[in-house]
């Protein structure tokens, strides 16, 4: 069993540690609404959420399970967001952990190599001139061999050497995270931006997309000011904001 009571936080979280729920994003969206910064870390979650419904699947004590519900005011545009995220878990993997090697699939998805490490979910709700937006992130700690998934995948126990603990990786990532929503409502993407092209993992990749009721092929050609995917097809720049209609060849 894992044991969260060391877990050492920045002052102004609260955090709830659960012995399983459906999805921590879900725990805090139910939440009644506050301005204050909250955050939730799981054991263990039964229907853990993904992009566009789909499922992300885990094992009890196995994967970073966290979110973290971070009150921006209204007039913060939330554009590139998710990008953002991205860029504080490999800073925090490469910082603490020096671990190499890794890569953001655009937009919610860190890679080391060819293999899934991590993923982001961001739900946004809106009251009282605030936007609480709820930040996900499933990172896989250490999985068994047996672990079953339609996507390549990797975890922490297959790229260090001595991986750290969940207690640990929970701490640093969600003090980061914090610290990045504050940096981002300070100065939003264009803080963040400049880095993006060391980590781009599509960059320079064949894409098909679905443009104009019809499937198109193109080339990733990183992104534009509010974090929107650049895809070069023939003479034509397309701006992808969705990455539901995209996939790699």
């Amino acid at each position: 069993m894992v044991d969260y009571s060391d877990l050492r936080l920045i002052d102004s979280v609260e955090c709830f540690v659960l012995e399983s729920t459906t999805s921590t994003n879900d725990y805090l969206i139910k939440l009644p609404f506050s301005k204050g910064i909250k955050a939730c870390i799981a054991r263990e979650q039964t229907a853990g959420k993904g992009q566009y419904q789909r499922t992300w699947l885990s094992k009890k004590d196995s994967s970073v399970l966290l979110s973290l519900r971070y009150p921006f005011p209204i007039e913060v545009a939330l554009n590139g967001l998710s990008l953002a995220i991205g860029l504080s878990v490999i800073n925090t993997l490469e910082d603490e952990y020096q671990i190499e090697d890794l890569k953001l699939k655009w937009p919610n998805d860190v890679y080391f190599k060819d293999q899934k490490l991590a993923g982001i979910l961001i739900e946004n709700t809106v009251q009282n001139n605030i936007q609480s937006v709820v930040i996900g992130l499933g990172l896989n700690h250490q999985l068994d061999v047996d672990f079953t998934c339609d996507t390549p995948w990797t975890d922490l126990s297959n790229i260090c050497s001595n991986p750290p603990s969940l207690v640990d990786v929970h701490e640093k990532l969600i003090n980061n995270l914090l610290k990045s929503c504050q940096r981002f409502e300070q100065h939003g993407f264009s803080d963040f931006k400049p880095q993006w092209h060391q980590y781009d993992y599509l960059f320079g990749k064949q894409l098909e997309l679905d443009y104009q009721d019809n499937k198109t092929i193109g080339i990733a050609s990183g992104i534009n000011e509010q974090g929107a995917l650049l895809i070069k097809s023939n003479n034509t720049l397309i701006e992808a904001y969705s990455s539901e209609q995209i996939h790699l060849i």
